[in-house]
């Protein structure tokens, strides 16, 4: 590496976890050598911190963004919050009901979910809460999740940007979900407050991922990688390529690069 890397940024699901949400031994090991040679390590993910926790064991991250930048922690601490406005939110999620009766949305905050369906069929061991979104509590909100099985197709997710006020983005994920936050909440801007807090310059930032959300830290980081089976976008734009999630490609990348 031209660049000596200080700090590992990775995005979890179908980067790090395996498809069935698992980091492997030799990922743990990998990881493990990274952190005793003084190299950061933080997770970039649309999760909330609640179900980011559980990795913790495996791989202990000396910060982690949430939800795409909404939240920002180093050592447990939250250093930075961009969210939606409880009156903001409570009329997009109007708006669209209105439109589409049986559209199915859920509202994140505090570490709370609030849905208006099963949330279940697609996060079968989530807790949450099933509710009228009508009667949501007077706070902000990190983000706000449109499932877009309603709609006829993926390119009609863009039908839902007609809903959102300029300060506001949808960004989407698998075909199957869409994101609605704060346009300051991005894993960008997240790796920013991180970069002024540990003094460190971008060019010497690793960063991996997979899906339209990695875009732009995978752009920006001085050595972006995207995964194998990230999609065409990411790959485009990455400085290189690593094997598959199911492979451990982020680990054995690591391994050649930087601590080989």
């Amino acid at each position: 590496m031209e660049n000596k890397i200080k700090m590992i940024i990775t995005d979890l699901d179908k980067s790090l976890l395996t498809n069935d949400r698992q980091i492997t031994e030799y990922t743990k090991s990998v990881f493990q050598e990274c952190i005793e040679k003084g190299i950061l390590v933080v997770f970039a993910t649309a999760r909330p911190l609640r179900t980011t926790k559980p990795y913790f064991e495996s791989i202990k991250p000396n910060a982690v963004i949430c939800h795409c930048g909404a939240a920002v922690y180093i050592n447990d601490k939250q250093v930075f919050q961009s969210g939606i406005e409880h009156r903001v939110a409570k009329d997009i999620v109007n708006k669209i009901i209105e439109d589409y009766p049986n559209a199915n949305l859920a509202i994140e905050t505090n570490d709370e979910i609030y849905s208006n369906f099963d949330l279940t069929k697609y996060y079968p061991h989530i807790i949450y809460k099933n509710m009228d979104l009508k009667k949501l509590p007077q706070v902000n909100f990190e983000k706000i999740l449109v499932f877009l099985a309603f709609l006829e197709s993926f390119e009609n997710a863009e039908d839902i940007k007609k809903y959102l006020p300029d300060d506001l983005y949808l960004v989407t994920s698998d075909g199957l979900l869409g994101m609605i936050m704060n346009k300051n909440a991005t894993k960008w801007n997240g790796i920013k407050k991180l970069l002024d807090y540990y003094e460190i310059k971008k060019e010497n930032v690793a960063a991996f991922g997979d899906d339209f959300s990695d875009l732009e830290m995978i752009t920006n980081c001085g050595i972006g990688v995207a995964m194998e089976n990230g999609i065409s976008e990411v790959k485009n734009a990455a400085n290189y390529i690593c094997g598959k999630n199911e492979e451990d490609g982020i680990a054995k990348w690591i391994k050649a690069n930087v601590l080989g």
